[in-house]
């Protein structure tokens, strides 16, 4: 394939664009102010585009002819050649400027191209594969607004929408909402026999997502069941009854509801249908009752349940990510094996695994590489497990426990061994004495670099104080601290004020503070900075930003970069860690 210069093209205008571009190129001779001795009129930048606004508005779509569409490309070369030609003076001559009638024909030339361009759009002369192609990657490249991308997609021209709808992989992430269910249910025909990735959120007191924004992480559809919206357990069941004819294809499905009736009937259809469909396609699967944010946790009763197997007992066979939130499945008969992913939240001692089958669980799990516990693990069986040894996880990176008694988290850290934990995450920890939970840690996590420490309670005094030192230096590589609701000599555990050459926590340099005194804070970065380890990048709460006087802040940027971070919100330095 030969290529044709733009300027090569100059010869084939007319005498007049020809004579127009001569006494522009002369403009490269200093000698040479204007192309006209008496030049007319100049329009201003304004009447050119209101010039071209009412060509636009008299404009009737319609399909072009073979002539039309040669006689349109023609056009919009000309003034394709034009333009460019000025701008080659105009970079020849440069620091001096264009007279103002050539900068005017310019603007001209270009909206003038920029008009027949677009009504080509000659993005259609591609072969459809290839225009498939451009459309997804637009369409998920747009994590953000996915919906409005396959919206507008649909609605640009004939060709883009029938290409779109044929396209199933466009649609198998369908959001339910509100009274955008009949919308949903187009899509999910559309995606035919796409693998689905679902999500039905019914959490009263969820966040009030817009039509474009869906979770960054998943690209899950949602179905929005608050109580707002009336769907009731037995709405649920329709829905589901109808969702679940595609359960063969679907590939995620999180599930968030308000209510008890609601979670089992997602799980009894589930042991329903999951043994005729096999779920082979099925990687993730969540289901949390009471919502996300559980502020209420502690409030969340449980009725008499009696609890059934996850999935009526069948083997799923990809499924790697399982998080059960508040809600029972018999443990004993859930077929459990291959995950990287196990979240388990809020679940009472009466509907909790015996230390066996959770200790099998995590055997059959070897490639295991999150395993989350808030308020909810093995029955505490201390005296049957004293003897065993505990289960190896070779590839567990984030491991976060939560919510448990000093003697039932010791009793948790004891059933496992993972020494490759690069993320640690330890929360609601209080109410007594943790210090011995702390001592037991040491060395334990010794690759740990992401730490988060949420209202954990130790003994502060000076040999509390030098324990706690201890443990912090039992993870030479932390690099990233969060932190909130801590005792305020917490953040003294950093300073060695007797051993200045060996500080604590040397590569500490990103924290996310959620809660702490504005002065404590800058105090902090003052003494890191003054000890030789200065923090690179400080994220605050909304909260707390609203807290700090603008002098605080002053010398809080002065120290390092500042930044507000949105509750939920993942950090860029963050996101590096847990690769």
């Amino acid at each position: 394939m030969t290529t044709v210069s733009v300027s090569s093209l100059v010869n084939f205008l007319n005498p007049s664009d020809q004579e127009f571009i001569a006494r522009v190129a002369a403009l490269r001779s200093p000698d040479v102010t204007a192309t006209h001795p008496n030049p007319p009129h100049i329009p201003s930048p304004q009447s050119i585009s209101e010039h071209f606004g009412r060509i636009v508005a008299r404009w009737d779509p319609h399909p072009f002819t073979t002539q039309e569409r040669q006689q349109i490309r023609l056009e919009g070369l000309r003034y394709l050649v034009i333009a460019r030609q000025i701008e080659e003076v105009q970079r020849d001559i440069y620091p001096r400027q264009l007279p103002a009638e050539v900068r005017a024909q310019l603007v001209f030339a270009r909206q003038s191209y920029m008009l027949r361009y677009f009504r080509l759009f000659r993005i259609n002369d591609l072969p459809t594969e290839i225009l498939d192609n451009i459309i997804r990657f637009v369409v998920w490249d747009s994590m953000k607004r996915p919906v409005a991308a396959r919206l507008r997609i649909t609605w640009t021209c004939r060709r883009w929408r029938e290409v779109a709808i044929e396209d199933s992989t466009l649609w198998n992430a369908v959001w339910f909402r509100g009274p955008q269910l009949d919308r949903a249910w187009a899509w999910f025909e559309r995606a035919r026999s796409a693998p689905l990735d679902v999500r039905i959120d019914g959490d009263p007191e969820a966040d009030d997502l817009e039509d474009e924004q869906v979770d960054t992480e998943t690209a899950m559809t949602t179905v929005n069941l608050t109580s707002e919206s009336n769907m009731t357990d037995a709405d649920m069941r329709q829905m589901l009854m109808r969702l679940f004819s595609k359960l063969a294809t679907i590939r995620m499905l999180i599930v968030v509801v308000d209510d008890w009736k609601s979670a089992l009937v997602v799980l009894e259809l589930l042991g329903t249908f999951g043994p005729s469909s096999g779920v082979p396609m099925l990687t993730r699967f969540e289901l949390h009752r009471g919502g996300l944010k559980n502020e209420h946790r502690k409030s969340l009763t449980w009725p008499h349940v009696i609890a059934q197997p996850f999935l009526g007992g069948v083997l799923p066979p990809t499924l790697s990510y399982l998080s059960l939130n508040g809600v029972p499945i018999d443990w004993s008969g859930s077929v459990l094996q291959n995950l990287t992913t196990l979240d388990i939240r809020r679940l009472p001692a009466t509907h909790s695994p015996d230390v066996h089958r959770f200790r099998e669980v995590l055997m059959n799990c070897p490639r295991l590489q999150k395993l989350s516990m808030d308020g909810a693990g093995p029955k505490f069986e201390e005296e049957n497990t004293e003897h065993l040894p505990p289960v190896e996880l070779p590839h567990l990176r984030t491991l976060v426990v939560a919510d448990f008694s000093r003697q039932y988290a010791m009793f948790l850290f004891s059933l496992i061994s993972a020494t490759a934990v690069n993320d640690l995450t330890l929360m609601n920890l209080c109410g007594d004495d943790y210090l011995p939970l702390f001592l037991q840690l040491h060395s334990t996590f010794p690759k740990v670099k992401l730490l988060t420490t949420y209202s954990i309670q130790f003994d502060v005094g000076p040999q509390g104080l030098a324990a706690m030192t201890r443990w912090l230096d039992s993870m030479p590589n932390l690099c990233y601290l969060r932190v909130a609701n801590v005792a305020n000599q917490f953040f003294g555990l950093f300073f060695r004020r007797d051993d200045l050459g060996n500080p604590v926590s040397p590569h500490l340099t990103v924290v996310d503070c959620q809660s702490i005194e504005p002065v404590i804070l800058l105090q902090w970065a003052n003494d890191r900075k003054k000890f030789g380890t200065p923090l690179r990048k400080i994220y605050i709460s909304e909260e707390l930003g609203a807290r700090l006087t603008p002098e605080q802040i002053s010398e809080l940027t002065g120290l390092c970069p500042l930044a507000k971070l949105p509750r939920g919100a993942t950090t860029p330095e963050e996101e590096v860690l847990s690769l």
